[in-house]
């Protein structure tokens, strides 16, 4: 049982995993499966090492990682 899904919800759109890899089918609710097993891959730890938080981002953006809904979240 986690007790703040949402900020690891949150964090998974931060450094840019689509919502079909962290919620549950055709929901927004938490996969904690699928989030656990992204955990245990190295890479998330490597994106979180590696994430710019100022400076233009160059890609295009869902909904639901926009900061007015990411702010929500928390």
């Amino acid at each position: 049982m986690i007790k703040c899904a949402r900020v690891l919800q949150t964090l998974s759109y931060i450094l840019g995993y689509t919502r079909e890899e962290v919620c549950e089918r055709d929901t927004n609710k938490l996969s904690f499966k699928k989030v656990r097993e992204l955990l245990s891959d190295e890479v998330f730890f490597q994106k979180m090492q590696e994430y710019k938080f100022s400076g233009p981002k160059t890609q295009d953006f869902r909904a639901y990682e926009k900061i007015a809904f990411l702010q929500k979240n928390m």
